[in-house]
């Protein structure tokens, strides 16, 4: 049965097999959305000299007719497929295929779109008959439903696998944590010490390497505290440029390694706001950390910009010149436990930065450009009470 299969890719080859022989048709293909880009991707086809499509993916628009139904949301029979402007001989070229004729329809559930299923060509040269298309819309809704469920069913594993990692972590992290303050109270007294002797140079350099190891430890534990369970923000009004201040001088030394430049620009109209000021430390430490990171080696500068967003909000945004993501990265950097830095990295500090943002009521987004740089914006409220140049 299509609709219960759990096995997506087998379940749609399945579906595209008993479509092309029920059609008699020479080629048949199924595109999948996706509903952050508004792109369609072939997901899997079916014909000869078909697996050049296997990674390609076009817009929703009428410049494609795949786009065009997708948009439309509608059952689409085209008999002469070079004769329609919607059609992109592109594909033809690339796979050496010949279409004439084409039927391609939406799969849609409960009016949401989940893809396009289109057959080309009957073998026996006649355009696609109003038989062929009721049996397409039937073939697509069940495909629909199969895709549906595949997609909970990955959801649900997911969040599950994620709940469980989440009570393990937290219970892990609180025991860390009770070890770090021990650990940070003798890091506190042997660095008072010295301070009062001469220390060598290979044993000041050490220290220096048990210091820094003990801050990240320190960043891991509370981020897993933070990200396993819901926290109200402690809020107080504090000064939204004094706190950016307070992030340039924490990263400087990181930035001078890094052979990076750090600039503030602070909005005279932004004075005081409501906000957990360690919170929100927090937040911009790791953004402006990572922004470091990016510019290694790609490039020189980071800034970091305060200004008014509205009457009642205000805007921080963490510019840099460095590699930036691809777009198929970018989507993805706030999902927990996904990390482009390898062993360098949890996965859970942007997934962290998002979830303070929002517990203070307000947005995180993230624009970048491969090879030219990345933004964040956090997006702030000013919160009731405020006696700021903003409230």
């Amino acid at each position: 049965m299509v609709g219960g299969a759990l096995d997506l890719n087998a379940t749609l080859r399945a579906a595209m097999q008993a479509t092309t022989d029920a059609l008699a048709a020479e080629a048949c293909s199924i595109l999948l959305y996706d509903s952050a880009s508004n792109t369609l991707s072939f997901h899997v086809v079916h014909g000869d000299r078909s697996d050049s499509l296997a990674n390609a993916s076009l817009p929703v628009s009428d410049g494609s007719i795949a786009g065009w139904v997708a948009g439309h949301r509608v059952l689409l029979s085209i008999p002469e497929a070079h004769a329609d402007p919607r059609f992109n001989p592109e594909y033809d070229r690339k796979t050496g295929f010949r279409t004439h004729s084409v039927l391609c329809a939406p799969m849609l559930v409960q009016d949401r779109l989940v893809g396009v299923i289109q057959v080309l060509n009957r073998r026996d040269g006649r355009s696609f008959d109003t038989a062929d298309g009721e049996l397409l819309e039937a073939v697509a809704a069940v495909v629909a439903l199969a895709v549906d469920d595949a997609a909970q069913h990955e959801a649900r594993i997911k969040a599950e696998r994620l709940a469980a990692v989440g009570q393990a972590i937290a219970g892990m992290a609180h025991f860390i944590k009770n070890i770090l303050n021990g650990l940070e109270g003798g890091a506190y007294l042997i660095e008072r010490e010295l301070r009062r002797m001469e220390a060598g140079e290979k044993f000041s350099r050490g220290w220096g390497m048990v210091s820094r190891n003990l801050r990240v430890l320190r960043d891991v534990v509370l981020d897993m505290l933070t990200y396993s369970k819901p926290r109200r923000p402690r809020l107080e009004l504090a000064d939204v440029g004094t706190v950016c201040g307070d992030i340039v001088e924490l990263t400087e030394l990181q930035a001078r390694d890094a052979g990076v430049t750090l600039e503030l620009q602070v909005d005279e109209n932004v004075g005081k706001a409501w906000f957990d000021p360690t919170a929100v430390r927090r937040c911009l430490l790791n953004l402006v950390g990572n922004a470091i990171d990016a510019c290694r080696g790609h490039g020189d500068r980071v800034s970091l910009r305060v200004a008014s967003a509205a009457p009642d909000r205000y805007a921080i945004s963490v510019s840099d010149n460095g590699c930036g993501m691809p777009e198929h990265v970018a989507r993805r950097i706030f999902e927990p436990l996904f990390s482009t830095k390898g062993s360098r990295g949890t996965g859970l500090g942007l997934a962290v930065t998002r979830k303070i943002v929002e517990e203070h009521g307000g947005s995180l987004s993230v624009e970048s450009v491969e090879g030219r740089g990345t933004t964040f914006l956090l997006e702030l409220p000013v919160g009731k009470g405020s006696d700021g140049k903003n409230g």
